[in-house]
Protein backbone atom coordinates (compact mmCIF):
# COMPACT_ATOMS: atom_id res chain seq x y z
CA UNK A 1 0.00 0.00 0.00
CA UNK A 2 1.16 3.28 -0.63
CA UNK A 3 2.92 5.70 1.83
CA UNK A 4 0.67 8.04 4.08
CA UNK A 5 0.40 11.82 2.27
CA UNK A 6 -1.69 14.12 3.67
CA UNK A 7 -2.99 16.62 1.10
CA UNK A 8 -3.10 19.57 2.99
CA UNK A 9 -0.17 19.32 4.35
CA UNK A 10 1.32 22.57 3.05
CA UNK A 11 -1.92 24.23 4.55
CA UNK A 12 -0.90 22.89 7.60
CA UNK A 13 2.58 24.43 7.18
CA UNK A 14 1.35 27.52 6.07
CA UNK A 15 -1.08 27.70 9.01
CA UNK A 16 2.28 26.90 11.40
CA UNK A 17 4.10 29.64 10.50
CA UNK A 18 1.17 32.41 10.66
CA UNK A 19 1.26 30.87 13.97
CA UNK A 20 4.76 31.41 14.52
CA UNK A 21 4.77 34.80 13.61
CA UNK A 22 2.34 36.20 15.44
CA UNK A 23 3.47 34.32 17.98
CA UNK A 24 7.42 36.39 17.77
CA UNK A 25 4.99 39.61 17.16
CA UNK A 26 3.54 39.30 20.21
CA UNK A 27 6.72 38.36 22.30
CA UNK A 28 8.37 41.10 21.00
CA UNK A 29 5.66 43.78 22.08
CA UNK A 30 5.82 42.01 25.36
CA UNK A 31 9.59 42.10 25.45
CA UNK A 32 8.88 46.39 25.06
CA UNK A 33 6.48 46.48 27.72
CA UNK A 34 8.96 44.59 29.79
CA UNK A 35 11.80 46.76 29.18
CA UNK A 36 9.48 49.19 30.46
CA UNK A 37 8.56 47.81 33.67
CA UNK A 38 12.23 47.31 34.10
CA UNK A 39 13.22 50.89 33.71
CA UNK A 40 10.59 51.87 35.89
CA UNK A 41 12.07 49.20 38.56
CA UNK A 42 15.32 50.69 37.94
CA UNK A 43 13.83 54.65 38.94
CA UNK A 44 12.11 53.25 42.03
CA UNK A 45 15.78 51.64 42.97
CA UNK A 46 17.29 55.25 42.47
CA UNK A 47 15.14 57.22 44.29
CA UNK A 48 14.86 54.58 46.92
CA UNK A 49 18.88 55.00 46.97
CA UNK A 50 18.56 58.72 46.92
CA UNK A 51 16.34 58.95 49.53
CA UNK A 52 18.92 56.53 52.14
CA UNK A 53 21.54 58.90 51.25
CA UNK A 54 20.16 62.37 51.77
CA UNK A 55 18.91 60.31 54.73
CA UNK A 56 22.64 59.75 55.88
CA UNK A 57 22.99 63.43 55.05
CA UNK A 58 20.34 64.70 57.08
CA UNK A 59 21.73 63.13 60.48
CA UNK A 60 24.76 63.89 59.81
CA UNK A 61 23.61 67.29 59.27
CA UNK A 62 25.91 67.65 56.11
CA UNK A 63 23.46 68.58 53.77
CA UNK A 64 23.14 71.96 51.68
CA UNK A 65 20.43 73.29 50.94
CA UNK A 66 21.18 72.99 47.33
CA UNK A 67 21.30 69.18 47.66
CA UNK A 68 17.71 69.12 48.75
CA UNK A 69 16.50 70.62 45.79
CA UNK A 70 18.41 68.52 43.56
CA UNK A 71 17.09 65.51 45.13
CA UNK A 72 13.41 66.69 45.20
CA UNK A 73 14.25 67.35 41.53
CA UNK A 74 15.57 64.09 40.77
CA UNK A 75 12.41 62.70 43.42
CA UNK A 76 9.96 64.60 41.21
CA UNK A 77 11.43 64.07 37.34
CA UNK A 78 11.59 59.78 37.88
CA UNK A 79 8.49 59.76 39.39
CA UNK A 80 7.29 61.79 36.24
CA UNK A 81 9.13 59.09 34.12
CA UNK A 82 7.45 55.98 36.46
CA UNK A 83 4.02 57.42 35.35
CA UNK A 84 5.11 58.32 31.73
CA UNK A 85 6.61 54.77 31.61
CA UNK A 86 3.46 53.19 33.29
CA UNK A 87 0.95 55.61 30.61
CA UNK A 88 2.78 53.68 27.60
CA UNK A 89 2.91 50.27 29.09
CA UNK A 90 -1.01 50.50 29.65
CA UNK A 91 -0.79 52.05 25.86
CA UNK A 92 0.57 48.69 25.13
CA UNK A 93 -1.99 46.84 26.70
CA UNK A 94 -5.08 47.06 23.37
CA UNK A 95 -2.49 45.98 21.14
CA UNK A 96 -0.93 43.14 23.04
CA UNK A 97 -4.75 41.75 23.56
CA UNK A 98 -5.52 42.12 20.02
CA UNK A 99 -2.32 40.43 18.94
CA UNK A 100 -2.90 37.45 21.56
CA UNK A 101 -6.64 37.45 19.89
CA UNK A 102 -4.95 36.49 16.43
CA UNK A 103 -2.34 34.17 18.20
CA UNK A 104 -5.69 32.11 19.44
CA UNK A 105 -7.43 32.54 15.98
CA UNK A 106 -4.68 30.96 14.59
CA UNK A 107 -3.86 28.42 16.73
CA UNK A 108 -7.33 26.71 16.43
CA UNK A 109 -6.94 27.24 12.42
CA UNK A 110 -3.80 25.42 12.89
CA UNK A 111 -5.75 22.73 15.15
CA UNK A 112 -8.58 22.25 12.72
CA UNK A 113 -6.03 21.03 10.38
CA UNK A 114 -3.97 18.88 12.61
CA UNK A 115 -6.98 17.29 13.69
CA UNK A 116 -8.12 16.25 10.11
CA UNK A 117 -4.48 15.02 9.24
CA UNK A 118 -4.66 13.22 12.32
CA UNK A 119 -8.45 11.38 11.35
CA UNK A 120 -6.80 10.92 8.13
CA UNK A 121 -3.66 9.09 9.61
CA UNK A 122 -6.22 7.12 11.50
CA UNK A 123 -8.41 6.04 8.75
CA UNK A 124 -5.16 5.16 6.61
CA UNK A 125 -3.65 3.23 9.42
CA UNK A 126 -7.28 1.42 9.58
CA UNK A 127 -7.05 0.88 5.60
CA UNK A 128 -3.62 -0.68 5.91
CA UNK A 129 -4.09 -2.82 8.87
CA UNK A 130 -7.19 -3.94 7.24
CA UNK A 131 -4.99 -5.04 3.85
CA UNK A 132 -2.43 -6.61 5.95
CA UNK A 133 -5.34 -8.58 7.47
CA UNK A 134 -6.73 -10.09 4.25
CA UNK A 135 -3.54 -10.96 3.23
CA UNK A 136 -2.56 -12.88 6.45
CA UNK A 137 -5.83 -14.43 5.92
CA UNK A 138 -5.15 -15.39 2.27
CA UNK A 139 -1.63 -16.75 3.63
CA UNK A 140 -3.18 -18.87 6.12
CA UNK A 141 -5.68 -19.91 4.16
CA UNK A 142 -3.14 -21.00 1.13
CA UNK A 143 -1.18 -22.58 4.11
CA UNK A 144 -3.87 -24.84 5.38
CA UNK A 145 -4.89 -25.84 1.87
CA UNK A 146 -1.09 -27.08 1.14
CA UNK A 147 -1.21 -28.77 4.46
CA UNK A 148 -4.77 -30.30 3.68
CA UNK A 149 -3.24 -31.59 0.49
CA UNK A 150 -0.47 -33.00 1.60
CA UNK A 151 -2.12 -34.72 4.32
CA UNK A 152 -4.80 -36.30 1.54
Amino acid sequence: MKKFKFRLQTLLHIREVREREIQYELAKIVSLQNREREKQAALRQRIEEQKSLFGVKLKQGSYSAGEAILFERFVDVSLRAISAAEGRIKSMEPQIQEVRNRLVEASRARKVVEKLKDRKQSQYNYEVNRELGKENDETNQKIYAMRKKETA
